[in-house]
């Protein structure tokens, strides 16, 4: 049985994105790199996320608290029991506008980097050749360079 425990001491703040967090992957014990990631992730009272976008899908579950969700123009509140779904290169961020804190667990996956590795991966244990990885496929790598990603 594996289980994953996120405790108070457990969360680190992450400048970047302006929370606290903890990265659910790698976790050695069950699957060592996905081609997916996760995270727990608070958002203190008065916070709001640094906006940012990036090249993958991404899907809020809300667990505790409530704020306002802003994708691109639009904005909605959220609260517990809440999922939100983001599309990729759509600007968001999450403002906790209450007095406790607004807890999250954030899933991502598609990234074009995400993708050339799980089709390298599959590849390999079909011993096949990789289509993505001749000179057809650079192309489209490169165009995927300066993307923010995680």
């Amino acid at each position: 049985m594996h289980i994953f425990t996120t405790g108070p001491d457990d969360m680190l703040f992450e400048e970047q994105y302006n929370v606290a967090g903890r990265r659910i992957f790698p976790w050695k014990e069950a699957v060592a790199e996905p081609f997916w990631g996760g995270a727990w992730i608070d958002v203190e009272p008065g916070a709001t996320s640094t906006a940012h976008a990036h090249d993958e899908n991404e899907m809020f579950f809300v667990t505790e608290g409530s704020g306002v969700m802003r994708i691109g123009d639009e904005k909605r509140r959220v609260s517990a029991g809440d999922t939100v779904f983001i599309t990729p290169f759509k600007d968001h961020d999450l403002t906790n506008d209450g007095t406790t804190r607004l807890r999250f667990i954030t899933i991502w996956w598609g990234s074009a980097e995400a993708i050339a590795a799980e089709r390298a991966y599959w590849a390999e244990q079909f011993g096949i050749e990789d289509p993505g990885a001749g000179p057809a496929a650079a192309p489209a790598l490169e165009d995927a360079e300066g993307v923010t990603g995680r």
